[in-house]
This record gives C-alpha cells, sequence and structure tokens, in this order.
C-alpha cells in the first residue's frame, strides 16, 4: 500500500484529534449537529472536560473518556467513544462510563432537578451479537410495552460504523457523507471525490498527515500500528480454530446429554459442553497469540485471559 494522504480516523490518535481537541471544536460541532439534525436540535458551543475519572477509593475504577464535554446551552453531558473491535461485557461498559457522568454531577446539598442529561455516543465498526443489525440504537429509559419515555437524562446512541456507505456517491445525507469520512478518509487521495466536493475541508486539513508536527506524526504511528495488531488479532481469534471448539464443545455437549438420558439433561449437557469447549478454545487461543508475541494485556482484552 502507498503513503497515505490522511489518518485513519478510528485510530485513537487520529479520533481525538479530530474531535477532542479544543482547536478543532468546529469540528465535533459539526459532528454533533449532524447527528442530531433530525430532531430540530443544535449544539452551538460546548466545553471539554478532564478525560479522567479517578476513583473515590482504591478498589474503585478508573475511567478514560475519549471525548467529554458539556453543551454550553442546556449543559447536558456529552460522552464521544470510538470502539473498534467487540469486547465481552462492552455493553456493561457503555452503562457504566455513561451512569458516572450522571453520578458526578450529584453534590452535597443538591437537588435531582439539577441533573441534566447525559448522552453517550459511541462509534463502533462491529454489529452487537445479541441485538438485530441497525445502523444505529438509540438507547433510552422507557417503558418497553408502549415505549413511552421514562426518562430523558439518559440516553445511548450506537453508530455502526460497519454500516457505513461504501461509496461518496451513495451517500445522501450529511450523516452518511461524515460516517463515511470517518471509516474512510484514510484510503482517500486529494483527486477522491470526496475531497473535492470541499464539503468536510476542514475535516480533510486536520487529518492530512502532512500536517501533523514531528511529534504528532510520532504519536499517529504507534497509535496505527496498535490499531493494525488489535484487529490482526481479532482476526487471528476468529479463524477457523474458534469454529473447531465449537464444534468440540457440541460433540461433549451430546455426550453428557446421552449420558444422563433425559431430555433436560441432554439440553444442559450440550450448554456444557459447548462452554468448555469455547474456554478450551479461548485458551488455546491465547496461548498462542503469547507465542505470535501479541502483548499480554491486548490478549486479555480479546479473550479474557490472562497469560
Amino acid at each position: 500500500m502507498g503513503k497515505e494522504t490522511f489518518m485513519n480516523l478510528m485510530t485513537d490518535f487520529a479520533f481525538k484529534k479530530l474531535f477532542g481537541e479544543q482547536a478543532n471544536k468546529r469540528i465535533l460541532l459539526r459532528f454533533l449537529n449532524i447527528l442530531f439534525a433530525p430532531e430540530g436540535k443544535e449544539v452551538k458551543d460546548v466545553t471539554f472536560l478532564d478525560k479522567e475519572v479517578l476513583p473515590e477509593g482504591p478498589d474503585g475504577k478508573r475511567i478514560l473518556y475519549d471525548i467529554y464535554c458539556v453543551s454550553a446551552e442546556e449543559k447536558e453531558h456529552i460522552i464521544v467513544e470510538m470502539q473498534q473491535v467487540y469486547h465481552d461485557f462492552f455493553e456493561n461498559r457503555t452503562v457504566f462510563y455513561s451512569s458516572k457522568a450522571m453520578a458526578m454531577q450529584g453534590r452535597k446539598g443538591g437537588n435531582y432537578n439539577e441533573l441534566r442529561p447525559v448522552y453517550s455516543i459511541f462509534l463502533v465498526d462491529f454489529h452487537f451479537p445479541h441485538m438485530t443489525k441497525k445502523t444505529m440504537h438509540d438507547v433510552r429509559l422507557m417503558d418497553i410495552h408502549s415505549h413511552e419515555i421514562y426518562s430523558d437524562l439518559f440516553r445511548m446512541l450506537f453508530l455502526h460504523l460497519a454500516d457505513a456507505k461504501h461509496d461518496w456517491d451513495n451517500c445522501t445525507t450529511d450523516y452518511d457523507k461524515i460516517l463515511f469520512l470517518i471509516k474512510n478518509m484514510h484510503k482517500m487521495d486529494k483527486d477522491s471525490k470526496a475531497y473535492k466536493s470541499r464539503e468536510f475541508d476542514e475535516m480533510f486539513r486536520e487529518a492530512e498527515i502532512d500536517n501533523l508536527v514531528n511529534e504528532e506524526a510520532v504519536a499517529y504511528s504507534q497509535s496505527r500500528l496498535k490499531y493494525e495488531e488489535t484487529l490482526a488479532a481479532v482476526n487471528y481469534a476468529s479463524s477457523s480454530s474458534f469454529e473447531r471448539g465449537i464444534a468440540i464443545g457440541e460433540e461433549r455437549g451430546r455426550e453428557v446429554g446421552i449420558a444422563i438420558g433425559e431430555e433436560r439433561g441432554r439440553e444442559a449437557g450440550i450448554a456444557i459442553g459447548e462452554e468448555r469447549g469455547r474456554e478450551a478454545e479461548r485458551m488455546d487461543t491465547a496461548r498462542k497469540l503469547r507465542e505470535a508475541g501479541i502483548d499480554k494485556d491486548l490478549i486479555k482484552s480479546i479473550t479474557g485471559i490472562s497469560i
């Protein structure tokens, strides 16, 4: 592959530079206003807050948001996160991050009517295994039967980059276009239709690799390498060896079920066997990743196993 003209916006460095720096606030505002335009909402300005939230006690968990800000008008707390690959308990983490932003608003002697809404926006390059595939999931607190909103203080938006348009010509809305750019800008050059359209000049300018100072270029290179290693490790873990583990688990499950001799036992045995097969396969995958020189923390984040 030849030299890239623009950064990969799904890397940690590039995403935070374009959307999380004070100097590029207009890019973040445009993104937010494109997202909220269908409901007639406008964010005129934001104030960036400290992205690091330290635990309250020695056993607490530290949080490091990608982007954390408050809107100037309604004082909504806005979190923006990029997640390239799906991890176990990712859903739990998104709830924890969002709930923490709500809990931090509480103060001694304060009233609950002082609480401001928390909007958590997650750009994810995958689909949830337990949910219907959609371009966007809009998660709120509501009655599951009537769909009436119980409270407007808590909202999580999941924008699925996996469903971004494959061609600029197919992008009919600003939402289509900005997701397309986030997903594909690193594949473009200055002859691309998106660049020549002049619709997102500021994004292209800030993402141009030749405009980075030396320290930024080094930081981006390291971030890009980590991104590529993560994808490589995930692809390895989801290879045919994982399918063999499931097959082994199913076979063990059948054997247990047959030995019990009852339908319930057979179903329970299959479930147990499948889980044991997956666990054995995760152990085997973790060992092979370690032998391949993959970082131990990265292996744990992918397989859930320390090795």
